[in-house]
């Protein structure tokens, strides 16, 4: 075929079909304006679902994250069903392009699976909360604070100070300890002794130490005050809420949200004044960190190969669980040297025999 028969050719395949959309459009015209005024007005009605929804969302304090992410996917959906209906109404065979998006659903399914999994890990943990951001949890013997919860991924910071992601699927298909960062912790101690020490006097040893480190019941008492202040601003801030709720029919919406966004902000300001003094204060050496309402308990717990072992419970603020472990180890050993009290450790005797 020569060049100039070609360039005719692709000519009237173009002129074909432009042809072709004129008549389509000619046919059609009617439908696609019932399809423009069918989008006209499902735009209206997108616009005050959206607004309803985000007024659901806010006052069931839902997280921003997953808030944001259902108006996405709601828009998706909303728009995708015009667009089939649209379709239907052109007169065009929709089965075919239902069973491509079931097709392309399945490999997504299988390509994304683990991507999918920490997705929906992350809605379950946003939208039911088994922990918060300033939580400290524990997972898979991991210890640290949660700094960041997102829809894919959750950051901690360990005791170390280091960035730990984990992938949400992870997460919600494993056990995870929440220790409130508001509450108490039991801390677990456990100490070898050599079997020549004698137990009475080693026990002795642990309680002076654990009596020294025991804060002062006025001290303890302060801090569950400032726990109840916490509380009671908190509930505070609930029946605010309610009040400006009840008002918001006699004031125009704008001075409602104005209302709510200054009582929200003082409050807050006040809880940060509180978590200021719990939480801000740095610990020093001098500073007495287990908690006087619960008694301590120290035993033999084992009976090891080459030690005898105790067991040492005491309670403590949870974000002074690490400094305290720290500081028994150290007070422990110390005492025990000079106490005499032996702590043995594995070792060996090698015997030659001289043939």
């Amino acid at each position: 075929m020569k060049i100039g028969e070609k360039m005719k050719l692709t000519t009237l395949q173009k002129f074909l079909e432009l042809d072709n959309i004129i008549k389509f459009l000619k046919t059609n015209i009617f439908k696609l304006f019932i399809i423009y005024i069918m989008f006209k007005i499902a735009k209206i009605f997108k616009g005050r679902i959206e607004k309803i929804l985000n007024l659901i969302f806010e006052k069931s304090n839902m997280d921003k994250s997953i808030a944001s992410f259902l108006i996405s996917l709601y828009s998706v959906i909303y728009y995708f069903i015009l667009i089939y209906i649209s379709i239907g109404i052109l007169g065009i065979n929709t089965t075919s392009i239902t069973t491509f998006l079931g097709a392309a659903g399945i490999v997504f399914g299988i390509a994304f699976k683990e991507t999918l999994g920490n997705f929906c890990g992350g809605i379950i943990i946003l939208t039911f909360k088994p922990f918060r951001v300033g939580d400290t949890i524990e997972y898979n013997n991991y210890i640290g604070t949660v700094k960041k919860i997102e829809l894919f991924y959750t950051k901690i910071i360990n005791p170390q100070n280091e960035l730990v992601i984990i992938p949400n699927g992870i997460i919600t298909n494993t056990e995870i300890r929440n220790i409130r960062e508001d509450g108490e912790r039991r801390l677990d101690l456990t100490i070898g002794v050599s079997y020549d020490s004698d137990i009475q006097k080693v026990k002795e040893v642990i309680n002076k130490i654990i009596k020294e480190e025991t804060m002062d019941k006025i001290e303890e008492d302060k801090r569950k005050e400032n726990l109840f202040k916490k509380w009671q601003s908190t509930v505070l801030e609930s029946k605010e809420r309610k009040k400006i709720n009840f008002f918001s029919t006699l004031f125009s919406r704008k001075k409602m949200e104005e209302a709510e966004k200054s009582a929200h902000e003082n409050l807050k300001e006040e809880l940060d004044e509180l978590e200021e003094v719990e939480k801000e204060k740095e610990i020093t050496e001098h500073d007495k960190l287990i908690l006087p309402s619960h008694k301590p308990i120290i035993g033999v717990g084992e009976l090891g190969e080459s030690a005898i072992i105790f067991y040492v419970y005491v309670y403590t603020r949870t974000e002074h669980y690490i400094d305290l472990k720290l500081k028994l180890n150290e007070k422990i050993k110390l005492e025990f040297e000079k106490e005499g009290i032996e702590i043995p450790y594995p070792h060996m005797n090698v015997m030659i025999k001289n043939k």
